[in-house]
């Protein structure tokens, strides 16, 4: 991730016109592309080719839906492609809900066909780095690994590649600690929108508590709508031992960013 801006902006989907962002000490991570899993139509449904060109795996139901709101920027500004995975319940067979099979995965040829569709979001222009999005439930996670190392094989070399992280999987869900070194270059820690369990993060990074797994100790995902991403801007909140001039920060706005809200987020960072 060596090069690559200390501050994102996320643009989701939405139109977004960010073309006030002057210089290229601020880049945008924007959603590419939202990939939805699925249960099939039907159990006997064959391996084919959907109508829109998205490929069907054997067991699973997958739908690529890509960006269709307009994004404006100015030439040069740095771009991460972000890719969107979203799992429907019941998407998988009833196997992998079992106790001898709790974990979901897919096979070889489908996680090839399903990395593909993902890595091949770096080839838009401008495009320097990827993002995986994806809330994988605890029954998901054998995939969610499986997929990422896929992906890494499938980008070209040094390529970086950053995904999102449940706060949960930085602290005492250690699951990513299982991905063999040099995977991913990055866990960006979501320290919004947590859920039931907000206030236990907030009261344990609060507490002056870090993270327990080092991909997640160079980043963090804020939101400029709730007080305690707020606080961690402004410097009220540390978090982690990490300098604040070490860190990249991604930000989250709920509207579509304009000059004057980016300007309040980012004078608070300086």
């Amino acid at each position: 991730m060596t090069g690559l801006p200390s501050i994102y902006l996320w643009a989701w989907e939405r139109p977004e016109d960010l073309r006030f962002l002057g210089d290229k000490k601020v880049g945008v991570a924007f959603l590419s592309k939202t990939i939805s899993l699925a249960p099939p139509l039907a159990a006997t449904s064959p391996k084919s080719t959907a109508t829109t060109g998205s490929p069907f795996f054997t067991s699973v139901r997958v739908q690529v839906r890509p960006r269709l709101q307009p994004l404006r920027i100015n030439p040069g500004t740095p771009l991460m492609a972000v890719v969107r995975i979203e799992s429907a319940r019941g998407a998988f067979p009833e196997s992998y809900s079992n106790q001898t099979t709790p974990s979901a995965t897919l096979s070889r040829g489908d996680l090839s066909v399903f990395a593909n569709e993902i890595a091949n979001a770096t080839e838009i222009t401008g495009v320097t780095a990827l993002q995986i999005d994806f809330d994988a439930t605890l029954r998901e996670h054998a995939l969610y690994r499986d997929l990422l190392i896929e992906v890494r094989k499938k980008l070209p070399p040094n390529f970086p590649l950053s995904i999102t992280a449940l706060a949960s999987w930085c602290i005492g869900d250690r699951w990513l600690t299982g991905l063999p070194p040099g995977t991913i270059d990055e866990a960006v820690p979501m320290l919004f929108r947590m859920g039931a369990g907000t206030a236990e993060i907030t009261n344990y990074l609060a507490n002056g508590n870090g993270f327990t797994f080092s991909a997640c100790s160079s980043s963090l995902g804020l939101s400029t709508d709730e007080s305690f991403s707020q606080d961690i801007l402004s410097g009220k909140v540390p978090v982690g031992t990490a300098s604040r001039s070490s860190l990249r920060f991604y930000l989250f706005s709920p509207r579509p960013w304009d000059q004057a809200s980016a300007t309040k987020q980012l004078e608070a960072l300086e």
